[in-house]
């Protein structure tokens, strides 16, 4: 039934629930108390129900008549971002989104209205915001790879040709004009370009490179296709053919040349790192789970990183289950050379080792022999000497004894 009908009808069960609370007033008291129990909350659900459809139809009706007789609307837009039109909340403004107040009740009729109301009472506001968004420029990019204005996201970044040549979705309501999209989606491309320039400007700077030299070409190159870290041992062929002009000018865009690998050291940044991670994921479209390590970190101990070139891209090598930062490895080299000034083949461990990389000296000590230094101890003291690979295992080569050798067989005869 209707509302009127509804309430007498509770009305009337209300009646029968008084009685058979009375003591002595009916026979099967307990049967009769939640008989009238479960139809008083019944009818009392199909009240709201139908409170809820006549409040939506009266809105529905309210909105309609005006947009038909051509009617301003009244429209606030409260500290919380609720809007409000003609004292109605009619949703929520989210950034350049309106959130309509739709809820399992709500008409076709009603939704149309809605729409069509917002679209002359919120237009002008939300063309007002892509204004600020321009004229200001406070915009932040999240890790979930959405721009942010006012804690609100206004656009997704999107996979391009190039990871560092991302697309853009924009996250705004149909009610925005085509040509206020455009120029707001203009925008947002030329400030993310501005952003990748400006704190990858080295990384960038090598796609541009006009170079003659074909060898520092290549380089730069690869340099690029590697997010700016490579192993040293993979562009060995590459740094043979580079003299020390060449290797000026690489030097002068940025370019470290170490022991272990050759970077761009301002990528190592954190701003740098996060900027490039999230590109990273973004053009792949996966590795969401991976996390970069605690910025300020220079030394880990752990079995869970898999993904190497991940760890290489956030600026760590990986020795075993120990990863150090790429550019404290740099240091921790010259500080080996700078302590070995009488060229011995074993250089003592020293604590300003232990104090640059902030690892235990157990870890230390592990750590350098999967670097090939092979350690020892004297007078409680630790030492270690560098082994080439080759020699380690031409040593261990000879080393290995075959069972029949006659060394072997005299060896084991016993002589009484």
């Amino acid at each position: 039934g209707n509302v009127d009908s509804l309430s007498n009808r509770i009305a009337n069960v209300r009646t029968w629930s008084y009685v058979s609370n009375k003591v002595n007033w009916v026979e099967n008291q307990d049967y009769w108390i939640k008989r009238t129990k479960l139809l008083e909350d019944k009818l009392s659900d199909r009240l709201h129900e139908e409170l809820t459809k006549s409040f939506i139809d009266k809105r529905a009706n309210i909105l309609a008549r005006r947009l038909k007789q051509d009617m301003t609307f009244n429209t606030e837009i409260t500290e919380d971002e609720n809007v409000i039109i003609d004292k109605q909340f009619i949703g929520k403004l989210k950034g350049l989104k309106l959130e309509l107040d739709l809820n399992v009740g709500t008409l076709d009729t009603d939704i149309k209205s809605l729409k069509k109301a917002a679209r002359l009472s919120i237009g002008p506001e939300l063309n007002k915001r892509i204004k600020q968004i321009i004229d200001t420029g406070l915009l932040e990019i999240k890790n979930d790879f959405k721009i942010y204005w006012r804690k609100f996201p206004i656009a997704k970044l999107l996979p391009g040709k190039d990871y560092l040549d991302p697309e853009l979705s924009l996250i705004i309501d149909d009610i925005v004009e085509v040509l206020e999209q455009k120029k707001l989606q203009e925008y947002l491309e030329k400030w993310i370009n501005r952003k990748i320039s400006f704190v990858l400007k080295s990384l960038i700077d090598l796609r541009s490179l006009k170079e003659s030299n074909s060898s520092i070409r290549a380089l730069a190159y690869q340099l690029y296709e590697n997010n700016g870290v490579l192993k040293r041992e993979k562009v060995s062929d590459y740094l043979k053919k580079l003299g020390q002009d060449e290797r000026k000018i690489l030097r002068n865009m940025g370019v470290k040349f170490g022991r272990y690998h050759v970077f761009l050291f301002k990528l190592l940044k954190p701003e740098s790192v996060s900027l490039r991670i999230l590109l990273w994921k973004n053009y792949h479209q996966k590795f969401y789970n991976l996390k970069p390590p605690t910025f300020g970190l220079n030394f880990l101990e752990n079995k869970d990183f898999k993904n190497k070139n991940f760890m290489l891209l956030c600026g760590f090598e990986n020795f075993d289950k120990y990863f150090v930062r790429i550019d404290i490895l740099e240091r921790l080299f010259v500080q080996i050379i700078n302590s070995n000034e009488g060229k011995k083949t074993e250089i003592k461990l020293i604590p300003e080792m232990l104090n640059l990389l902030g690892c235990s000296k157990d870890n230390f000590l592990k750590l350098i022999q999967k670097m090939n230094y092979k350690t020892s101890e004297k007078n409680n003291e630790f030492y270690f000497k560098y082994v080439p690979v080759k020699q380690k295992v031409k040593k261990s080569i000879n080393n290995v004894q075959k069972p029949d050798n006659p060394f072997n067989v005299l060896k084991n005869i016993s002589f009484k």
